[in-house]
């Protein structure tokens, strides 16, 4: 126990079942990066992602593709996790702005 484990707060049964469920983000706007990649924007609706993780995009057609997240952006501070509640920028390597569309869903 720390020093300044008295000021953390216990997480409510709300935040804790947010937390435990897998990763899922609803695209919300999508643009191109020069010489970087592609970066979706929404918010995190439940779950965590990192930097390096394999995710997969399901197009609303029904069709789906594996891709890696290559960085997340928060508020123009890059990060290392994406938690649930945040809204975020996650750049994808391997996918052009024309493959991703509104809609669409990223999960693990």
């Amino acid at each position: 126990m720390g020093l300044f484990d008295f000021f953390k707060k216990p997480k409510t049964d709300l935040e804790q079942y947010y937390e435990d469920r897998s990763f899922r983000i609803t695209v919300k706007d999508v643009f191109t990066i020069t010489g970087r990649g592609t970066v979706i924007v929404g918010q995190v609706e439940s779950g965590s992602v990192h930097v390096g993780d394999n995710v997969t995009l399901k197009r609303l057609e029904g069709s789906t593709r594996n891709v890696t997240v290559t960085g997340i952006e928060m508020f123009r501070k890059i990060m290392d996790v994406a938690k649930a509640g945040d809204n975020v920028g996650i750049l994808l390597r391997g996918l052009t702005k024309d493959d991703i569309s509104k809609g669409d869903v990223l999960y693990k």
